[in-house]
């Protein structure tokens, strides 16, 4: 921006309007000291097929090539294989294992059934039960009697 620009600027007012729509930061050239403070002084490694990541990579691959060449076959008796079948839990104890496990969970949730599901014995228990034995036999309308001749009132003792 020109020094002359710059100072009509400053003499003459700005309306209310372009007041609130000035912004901060300017769309023109920048002075080229600004761009020294936004430089990155960090060194960073040359980038290519030098770097250690393709060193270790292609490291890996021989290793795992040379692994493969030089190992054992399924059959051969080694110290890996001798290893293994030291620490090795034979078939027959984990099906035992298993079995004993099975058996053990049924019962628990038998038990967890059985008390989820108890009721107490459908008793009714009257408070005068003497009154079954009072029923006058007359004056009763078709089907509506009933039969308590097998009827036993307990008292209560006999609970």
């Amino acid at each position: 921006m020109s020094l002359s620009r710059a100072a009509l600027q400053g003499v003459r007012p700005l309306p209310i309007l372009a007041r609130s729509q000035r912004r901060l930061a300017s769309t023109s050239a920048h002075d080229e000291h600004h761009h020294d403070e936004h430089h990155d002084s960090a060194q960073y490694p040359k980038e290519g097929f030098t770097s250690a990541g393709w060193r270790y990579t292609i490291l890996g691959a021989l290793g795992v090539v040379a692994f493969y060449k030089w190992a054992p076959s399924q059959g051969d008796d080694n110290f890996v294989t001798r290893y293994i079948e030291h620490y090795y839990t034979p078939k027959e104890a984990w099906e035992a294992l298993n079995n004993k496990h099975l058996e053990l969970s049924t019962q628990v949730q038998e038990t967890v059934h059985l008390v989820q599901d108890a009721r107490r014995p459908p008793i009714i228990r009257y408070r005068h039960p003497q009154s079954f034995e009072k029923a006058s036999p007359y004056n009763i309308p078709v089907g509506q009697e009933v039969d308590l001749s097998g009827l036993k009132v307990k008292g209560d003792k006999d609970f």
